[in-house]
């Protein structure tokens, strides 16, 4: 077969995407978890092929017996690991009730009126505000390089 023939045939390929990012995080659970469990029951196999699995990149061919362990050891069917949907991006949001108090606080910065408490609550709103935003670019950088979202710090 030609390579623009070969090339145009890949192209109207669907992929598959691997669910096992959230799987894991519904069930608090790290990769490093999963490979210790595998490792523990004497699965062996590059734990780079976990990581592949557990990345939001697309699917273009799957490793049996990776795929056949994590199924057994997290009791999935295939079809619960593996979809031939990309994933759902669920960004966080702050609540209207949230939103219209901010929106208040910072109009009564911008006039001057501030009382001392109002201007604790804005900036714990604030903060608030910021920590999702943080959480939001975690999760758009870990889908767009296809790794996991990194956990955020907890604060001291």
């Amino acid at each position: 077969m030609p390579l623009e023939r070969y090339s145009e045939d890949m192209n109207g390929t669907a992929c598959a995407y691997s669910r096992l990012p959230e799987v894991l995080t519904e069930r608090h659970s790290t990769v490093a978890d999963l490979l210790k469990r595998l490792t523990k029951k004497g699965a062996t196999f590059d734990k780079k092929t976990l990581y592949r699995l557990a990345s939001h990149q697309p699917i273009h061919s799957l490793t049996i017996p990776v795929v056949k362990a994590v199924c057994d050891e997290l009791k999935l069917g295939l079809n619960e690991l593996i979809s031939w949907d990309p994933p759902q991006v669920q960004l966080h949001r702050i609540d209207d009730k949230m939103q219209a108090r901010l929106s208040a606080l910072m109009v009564k910065n911008n006039e001057g009126s501030l009382t001392s408490d109002e201007k604790r609550e804005l900036e714990d709103l604030g903060a608030q505000a910021e920590r999702l935003s943080l959480a939001n670019a975690r999760i758009l950088a870990g889908i767009r390089t296809g790794k996991r979202p990194v956990p955020a710090r907890k604060s001291a």
